[in-house]
């Protein structure tokens, strides 16, 4: 990917909080056509915690050099991956980094990493 994309998530204050994310963390962006507050929302999931937020929406929250969850929507089909490059307080920024369907073995190989990180 030759440009670099970058998003905000929010909401980890419902979920694991922003401590259960560190910057290099891999993430995965998964549409949520059937969030009824948003018909283009997207969820951050981390194997196996689960959902941990979503991307900023809204262009008056977004932070300067991010784009809007609507702005990456139709960017990939149903999921993609990202890396936590910032954490601060109450906000993570993340970069894309594969524009294309994540395939099952991949999802696996990070699952099995995240859990052997977790017993360390």
């Amino acid at each position: 990917m030759s440009t670099k994309l970058f998003a905000a998530m929010y909401g980890m204050e419902h979920y694991h909080g922003v401590e259960a994310l560190h910057v290099g963390d891999t993430l995965f962006l998964v549409k949520d056509p059937d969030n009824r507050l948003d018909r283009q929302a997207i969820k951050v999931v981390v194997p196996p915690i689960g959902t941990v937020g979503y991307i900023v929406n809204h262009p008056n929250l977004t932070p300067h050099g991010c784009w809007t969850g609507s702005a990456i929507y139709d960017a990939f089909r149903q999921q993609t991956c990202a890396k936590v490059k910032f954490a601060m307080k109450d906000m993570i920024i993340v970069e894309l980094i594969e524009m294309m369907y994540v395939p099952v073995p991949h999802m696996d190989r990070f699952i099995s990493d995240w859990q052997s990180r977790e017993k360390a």
